[in-house]
């Protein structure tokens, strides 16, 4: 609060709009500023900012083959990033605002729990959308819906002791460029994908007569972060660091390398997939949704034991990096529910490992569920 004029500690927070900048710029964006905010080098930050030209989004737990119609975004030209936060492949394009908040855990206004930060970060695009007309309400665990029907995206994570959120407001939305860009496994299915998409999602465009412009939005949205989080915005640029860093992530976001690691990782489990091998061993996929998310379990088995497993989907798991442990972890685990669950929420304990709306129980019973789908 300011106190006669006076502003405490912590109540500045720096606001960047950045307007329209270079398509993978706008998810090396955050994760870079939550390196430097990691090492002291730049202070809570609001970040506005949308991409130039349409790209692909890839969930940081996703296999991109399993999901994206690779071969479909290359003839486009459409390029395909994969973010540092959980959740789905999406398209993205200027019809898209974004926020992106990069904030310290150890600051009070940030709540403790990822479930909080979602909620607490979407009161002011709630508002917002509120505010130009649209009776927006917040859907846990990261949605603002309006009429049943989604009208913003948000993903979150944490790098050490900084939290980041993003999300968007929807201007316009092209279903069909949406489902064009998905792996599915007909043309029959994905106009069914489409229809589903329009009749869940909707857009400012859609909801009001005449949608107010991007400028007079950004304006509402910074007051409602300010008022909202109970600080003051101060107008920054980027620190020399900070784009320095911005360019560095770039250049490693279009690696094949970090594109394919979760393909990397567990090639000679994927090159079975579709084998059929005899005798004690068995190899088991399932796909489950969750709360949180979809789940998507890849495993090989020997004896009733765990050989090798995949663990992707789009759901949140934070600490992201913890993931490929748990995966290491449970190898060799006997295939008993009550086992892998044991071992499984001993692992979230040690971890401090948050995974809203998917539990430890969805987690060991869709590894019972793959192995049994094998045999």
């Amino acid at each position: 609060m300011n106190v006669k004029g006076v502003i405490l500690l912590g109540s500045e927070w720096r606001f960047v709009d950045l307007g329209e900048i270079d398509p993978i710029s706008t998810q090396a964006l955050y994760h870079a500023i939550a390196i430097c905010k990691d090492k002291h080098l730049t202070r809570n930050t609001i970040i506005f900012c949308s991409p130039k030209k349409p790209l692909v989004c890839l969930g940081y737990h996703q296999e991109l083959d399993t999901e994206v119609n690779v071969e479909y975004c290359s003839k486009r030209g459409l390029p395909i990033v994969r973010r540092i936060l959980g959740g789905g492949a999406v398209y993205l394009d200027r019809n898209q605002l974004f926020y992106q908040i990069i904030a310290s855990k150890s600051d009070p206004k940030v709540p403790t729990s990822i479930e909080g930060v979602f909620k607490k970060f979407l009161e002011a695009p709630t508002k917002t959308y509120v505010d130009i007309g649209i009776p927006a309400q917040y859907k846990p665990v990261n949605d603002i819906e309006v009429n049943g029907k989604k009208i913003s995206g948000n993903g979150a994570t944490e790098i050490d002791g900084t939290i980041i959120l993003t999300g968007n407001l929807i201007f316009d939305f092209n279903f069909k460029e949406m489902t064009n860009i998905l792996k599915v496994p007909s043309e029959k299915f994905r106009d069914k994908l489409t229809k589903s998409l329009q009749e869940r999602l909707t857009t400012i465009n859609q909801e009001l007569t005449n949608p107010p412009k991007v400028e007079y939005v950004k304006k509402i949205l910074k007051q409602n972060y300010a008022s909202t989080l109970d600080i003051e915005l101060i107008d920054m640029g980027l620190s020399a660091e900070e784009k320095k860093m911005v360019k560095t992530l770039e250049n490693k976001y279009k690696q094949s390398e970090w594109l394919n690691q979760i393909s990397n990782k567990h090639q000679n489990l994927i090159e079975k997939r579709h084998l059929k091998i005899s005798g004690r061993s068995f190899i088991g996929e399932t796909v489950q949704k969750t709360k949180g998310g979809l789940l998507r379990i890849l495993v090989e088995t020997f004896d009733d034991k765990i050989v090798d497993i995949m663990v992707t989907g789009d759901f949140t798991f934070i600490p992201s990096q913890y993931l490929k442990t748990l995966e290491t972890e449970l190898i060799d685990e006997k295939l008993n529910r009550d086992i892998l669950l044991n071992k499984i929420q001993k692992f979230y304990k040690e971890y401090n490992i948050e995974s809203p709306g998917m539990s430890e129980e969805n987690l060991s019973q869709a590894i019972i569920d793959a192995a049994i789908k094998s045999q």
